[in-house]
């Protein structure tokens, strides 16, 4: 007997092929098994790692890659994305192989994401991910444990942690799996 209301659940009316539904109803599935990740990370070793275990290990493969603070600004504008996976070091512009001296960098340019993040309030988890266990300019030097609280005061809506990376170690995989789904 055809229920108007199975139209809504994507079950055909009898008589109409199959097929096509059951496309459908895979691509609907595989499409929320992907997040939509913007990674910030201007270390290129790092970042293939991260890449390489996202899309091989996690089957994450909608991955958009900036390197810089300014590149995390702009992508964080035109796009919606699901989570932020960010560096907190970072330089101020993507310069592409262009001369990286003359690039100035900011050692918490991860803080200036957050804050974008939130004055524009939008709706997006962030997962700091950084190889130094203490992080200092000219004026400060913060270790790890510090920063990570503080994050977790001053950002509480949309920060979820601090994974220190370390490519001997296979403890920031495990770390990593914890929040990308």
């Amino acid at each position: 007997m055809y229920r108007p209301e199975e139209e809504n659940l994507g079950i055909p009316k009898p008589g109409l092929p199959v097929l096509p539904y059951i496309r459908k109803t895979v691509m609907l599935l595989e499409e929320r098994r992907h997040m939509k990740i913007l990674f910030i990370e201007d270390e290129i070793v790092k970042q293939n790692d991260i890449l390489k275990y996202l899309n091989e290990e996690l089957s994450q493969n909608a991955v958009e890659v900036v390197h810089s603070l300014m590149g995390g600004m702009l992508a964080l504008r035109k796009c919606e994305f699901e989570m932020v996976l960010l560096d907190m070091s970072l330089p101020l512009y993507d310069l592409n192989g262009e001369d990286e001296g003359i690039n100035e960098f900011e050692a918490f340019g991860g803080i200036e994401i957050l804050d974008e993040i939130e004055r524009k309030e939008l709706s997006v988890k962030v997962l700091v991910i950084t190889a130094f266990d203490a992080i200092e300019d000219d004026t400060k030097k913060i270790h790890l444990e510090q920063l990570d609280q503080q994050m977790k005061e001053n950002y509480s809506n949309i920060y979820l942690g601090c994974i220190h990376y370390d490519q001997s170690s296979l403890e920031w995989k495990s770390e990593l799996k914890k929040y990308v789904k």
